[in-house]
């Protein structure tokens, strides 16, 4: 079993600590001598704010480099959400297609990700995002109710229009009317250059070979 153990950049914690200096309004030392203000007085900052013991994560490996981060979008939402609440992570990488007994006893269903929560493990994508809100509600990440939607329908579009065999039954327009809507909302709400997404992405390769078999039939 390969694993890999992520812990908060200097960078995330920073942020955290300027994200609680901005509520008060006391002098704070960061290690780097960097200063933030701060309320003199009923304010205390407490490392167990962004250290934590790392949360197993289960995820896809890599079809292409061994003990890499495989493309499974469920699992980079899940590894977003801890990248954005700072939270260390310890990777297991599991070969879906091959998968290990020691990770089929944990999930019978053989689905990644899965995510070790006060001691027993949480299957799920929404389930695990939840939790996690409820668990760590700082930063908050619940989506606002009018951006709830956005995307949702790309997927479904997409296997119409992998699926379809006539040209003509609409589903190429209809997926790139989603994919125009997506694009214009990116471009206002753009997270490609943020340095959690680059962290949980794929590798090109890996979407290529993943989504090949889906193409291809």
């Amino acid at each position: 079993m390969s694993t890999v153990k992520i812990t908060p950049s200097a960078a995330s914690l920073t942020t955290t600590i300027k994200h609680l200096a901005s509520i008060h309004n006391t002098t704070i030392f960061t290690s780097n001598s960097t200063k933030f203000r701060a309320p003199r007085r009923g304010f205390t900052v407490s490392m167990a704010a962004f250290v934590h013991t790392p949360l197993e994560v289960c995820v896809k490996q890599s079809i292409t480099i061994p003990n890499k981060l495989g493309d499974c979008p469920f699992t980079q939402r899940v590894l977003l959400t801890l990248e954005e609440k700072h939270l260390p992570y310890d990777m297991k990488f599991v070969d879906l297609s091959n998968k290990p007994d020691w990770f089929l006893k944990i999930s019978p269903e053989g689905k990644v990700p899965l995510i070790k929560l006060d001691e027993k493990w949480v299957p799920d994508s929404d389930v695990i995002t939840q939790a996690l809100e409820e668990k760590y509600p700082d930063p908050p990440l619940t989506t606002p109710p009018e951006k709830a939607s956005v995307g949702s329908k790309i997927f479904p579009k997409f296997v119409a229009f992998l699926k379809s065999k006539d040209s003509s039954d609409g589903t190429e327009q209809a997926l790139l009317d989603e994919l125009t809507a997506f694009n214009d909302y990116l471009k206002d709400n753009s997270i490609f250059s943020r340095e959690t997404f680059i962290n949980t992405r794929a590798l090109k390769e890996d979407v290529i070979e993943g989504w090949r078999p889906k193409v291809m039939g």
